[in-house]
């Protein structure tokens, strides 16, 4: 009889220690995975639209010679691409493929409705100032690009 206690005493025990050393795996990928939400979130947070937008605006505006008209309808657009990339910029932390793959439709949507917002020529000066990648020299286009 006290053998049995003995060892459901030490079965128990076991389970015990296996249990609490799987809690603090849990507990250690829980943590991990907050405080990559929350670097995530700042990284969105500190993302200025508006500044950057003005910034695009103030190169392609006297690059590709804008009309009065073109202007609001090509900032508009910018604007939109901005905040889906505000949208998109969480992922780029936690999911690098999938941010790279929504950040490349989203350039491909801008190019694709810039087209039909400018004329021909426009577009093809727009062509020559777009960055090959994100790690070209620093402008406006490769915040709102890449």
């Amino acid at each position: 009889m006290k053998k049995k206690l003995l060892i459901t005493a030490v079965l128990l025990g076991t389970f015990s220690f296996s249990n609490a050393q799987s809690i603090g795996d849990i507990t250690k990928a829980a943590n991990t995975a907050t405080s990559a939400a929350n670097a995530a979130n700042t990284v969105a947070k500190s993302f200025n639209v508006a500044t950057i937008a003005n910034e695009v605006m103030a190169l392609l505006g006297p690059k590709l010679k804008l009309s009065q008209a073109q202007i609001p309808a090509v900032t508009a657009l910018v604007n939109e691409t901005l905040n889906k990339k505000k949208n998109i910029l969480p992922t780029l932390t936690t999911d690098k493929a999938g941010y790279t793959a929504k950040m490349t439709t989203n350039r491909q949507s801008f190019l694709t409705k810039m087209k039909n917002t400018i004329s021909k020529e426009q577009f093809t000066a727009l062509t020559a100032l777009l960055p090959k990648s994100a790690a070209a020299v620093a402008n406006p286009l490769v915040q709102l690009l890449y």
